[in-house]
């Protein structure tokens, strides 16, 4: 496979994951890529499964064909899933307002957002859903506080949600375990990976994401990965992809790090 096209229905948890993934791609020998992400921050499935079905222009369209990302306002999922011969879409839930991802209620409209976009997309497209990581557990967070700032309860309920809803999903083609791998680098030296305790560091953090997003999509290795962003020393470089790979082999248990400063 030297090329691939793939769209993310997200919002700001998207935009992380996919900041570096065209660089990633390229690096892993992709050469032909089309990537696209629909951005609506705080965007949870239920948000976008009620614009997909009144066909609201909220979002703003970010494609990236390997030269940098160029963006489109008031786009409506619709036209991003016709825009393209698709290999993946890529589903990311929010943790706004009735977004609480570690509810099931939360995940009502993901069977009916997917027969949506299916409708939509070419016949060959697969569908992936993208975990979100946790809080940093140093910090206080809606999110964290709502289990009483018991982030391994938290973190428990999730794994549970997730097996129930999204593993026996049968419309769900792949788990993107890039929440797990950003668990997993926690436990290495490499220090916090967000910039405000939930959005993800411009370098470290992302980079793990989009080295775990595109290593799960392509199924390609990534140990000898020539790229890092700027701000990702050699330490934090192994740690990415130690991260990556451990969460790969097990989607839904943190897996310590091995590795040492």
């Amino acid at each position: 496979m030297d090329s691939l096209k793939l769209l993310v229905i997200g919002n700001s948890f998207s935009m992380d994951t996919m900041e570096h993934a065209a660089n990633i791609a390229l690096a892993l020998g992709i050469t032909k890529l089309h990537f696209g992400t629909l951005y609506l921050g705080g965007c949870s499935i239920g948000m976008h499964y009620t614009h997909a079905i009144e066909n609201l222009p909220a979002y703003v369209y970010y494609t990236n064909d390997g030269n940098g990302w160029e963006e489109t306002p008031d786009y409506c999922i619709e036209d991003a899933v016709k825009s393209a011969d698709w290999d993946w879409i890529v589903i990311q839930h929010g943790t706004s307002g009735e977004s609480r991802y570690t509810s099931v209620e939360s995940y009502e409209k993901l069977t009916p957002l997917i027969q949506y976009v299916k409708e939509r997309a070419p016949a060959h497209t697969k569908i992936a859903f993208n975990l979100t990581w946790m809080g940093e557990s140093t910090r206080q967070h809606h999110e964290i506080l709502s289990y009483g700032g018991d982030i391994a309860a938290m973190r428990a309920k999730l794994e549970e949600v997730t097996k129930q809803v999204i593993l026996t999903n049968p419309l769900v083609d792949r788990l993107i375990p890039t929440g797990t791998a950003i668990e997993n680098a926690r436990t290495s030296q490499i220090g916090l990976l967000t910039r405000d305790c939930y959005h993800l560091s411009m370098d470290k953090g992302r980079y793990i994401a989009a080295l775990t997003f595109l290593a799960c999509i392509t199924e390609r290795c990534i140990d000898a990965i020539d790229w890092v962003p700027q701000g990702v020393d050699p330490y934090a470089k192994a740690v990415a992809i130690e991260s990556a790979n451990n969460a790969i082999r097990a989607p839904l248990c943190i897996t310590p790090s091995a590795l040492t400063k």
